[in-house]
């Protein structure tokens, strides 16, 4: 149930980030949903990895490198690695529209005085 209201949040972000910055919305929330489960997933497997590496394959099958408490941390870090991107994409968005303030058809042949 609180995957839900992650994706909620998530999709409330991103749409109003992209309302804000004339962006295509959807693409937007696929872009934060993508980088929250991707981010946790990736974790994940790093975790697996490192688990084989450090304890040999054979700890893999033991449930006690196992809790609900890796659940918990691989889904704090895919919400940073979602908030990374929102903050990512929210100083792309304020680039473009001062990129466009500055450079639009209406600047076209003025001279910018100091």
């Amino acid at each position: 149930m609180i995957g839900f209201i992650f994706i909620y949040w998530i999709w409330k972000a991103f749409s109003n980030l992209a309302i804000e910055y004339d962006k295509n919305k959807w693409k937007y929330f696929f872009i934060g949903l993508g980088s929250y489960y991707g981010i946790t997933f990736l974790s994940a497997i790093v975790y697996v990895i490192a688990i084989g590496v450090i304890n040999g394959l054979d700890a893999m099958d033991d449930e006690s490198s196992y809790g609900s408490g890796l659940d918990f941390f691989f889904a704090l870090l895919g919400g940073l690695g979602c908030y990374g991107v929102y903050k990512y994409l929210e100083s792309k968005g304020e680039k473009e529209k001062e990129l466009s303030k500055k450079e639009g058809i209406e600047s076209i042949g003025l001279v910018e005085e100091n």
